[in-house]
């Protein structure tokens, strides 16, 4: 695979190496946001009814990007209608069978790794962060074509701040770094959620 920290091709946060677990996870009927394969999603707090069960909910009226500390559950791998028939995305305000709009199959251990492209847009990520915090930002919506999310990790966020979204791991083997952090870097960092809901001594929602 080539050097890809010049190309802004955003996908998300996909697993990188094993996936440890993945758990399913219903969507709410109506949401304000559409889903896509490699969304960083957050809990809902409850769960719901499903003709399939009880399901814990993912949070449908918002993203957790830039303050999901203790939300985060992880990346999104999959995705199905109310039918569970495999849908590349969910769109806003789908309705399902008016309770469920579909489900979402989620990488959700809490020492699962991600890999996600950085947006570069006011700076960029340098070695010297390697190893510190960043939000992700979600304002570039993903694709109804591919299906895959449109957030990235926002370069300009890094900071040794607790409650900052992920934490930056390493960069992608064969991508380059940024000398200067100026922006227009695209490069692909390893990743893990920073304040898991999942993770040990969280404050439940």
């Amino acid at each position: 695979m080539p050097d890809m920290s010049s190309i802004d091709a955003r996908f998300g946060a996909q697993p990188w190496g094993n996936v440890l677990r993945q758990r399913l996870y219903a969507i709410a009927t109506a949401p304000t946001l559409a889903f896509y394969i490699g969304d960083v999603v957050g809990h809902d707090g409850t769960a719901l009814s499903t003709p399939h069960g009880t399901i814990a909910a993912l949070e449908k009226d918002a993203t957790t990007a830039g303050g999901g500390a203790g939300k985060q559950v992880g990346a999104v791998t999959a995705l199905f209608d109310e039918k569970m028939d495999p849908t590349p995305y969910i769109a806003a305000s789908a309705t399902g069978n008016g309770t469920i709009a579909g489900y979402a199959m989620v990488a959700d251990h809490p020492d699962q790794e991600f890999l996600i492209q950085e947006d570069g847009d006011t700076s960029s990520v340098v070695v010297a962060n390697i190893g510190l915090n960043a939000d992700y930002i979600a304002t570039t919506a993903g694709s109804t074509t591919t299906g895959l999310s449109g957030h990235e990790l926002d370069s300009n966020t890094v900071n040794t701040t607790a409650t900052l979204d992920l934490k930056i791991l390493d960069i992608h083997p064969e991508d380059s770094i940024s000398a200067a952090g100026a922006a227009g870097n695209h490069a692909r960092f390893i990743v893990r959620i920073n304040a898991h809901y999942h993770g040990a001594n969280v404050a439940g929602i």
